[in-house]
């Protein structure tokens, strides 16, 4: 959102986050995805929704997030 925006912006309490693998063959198993949404709930986090970002052929099936 820019600064002074328009009068339609509006903000939320809605976050991201983008968790990635720090192993050298960049795997993250699904159990691995589990745990962490498991730990977020203990941790009173609702979580809404998810995306998995994969590869294909080695080849990054997502658009890089801002900043990355």
């Amino acid at each position: 959102m820019w600064l002074g925006g328009f009068p339609e912006t509006f903000c939320t309490d809605h976050w991201r986050c983008r968790f990635v693998a720090t192993a050298a063959d960049g795997e993250i198993a699904q159990r691995d995805i589990v745990a962490l949404l498991g730990a977020l709930t203990e941790a009173g986090v609702d979580v809404i929704k998810t995306e998995n970002l994969c590869t294909f052929d080695g080849v990054k099936g997502f658009a890089l997030g801002q900043g990355q």
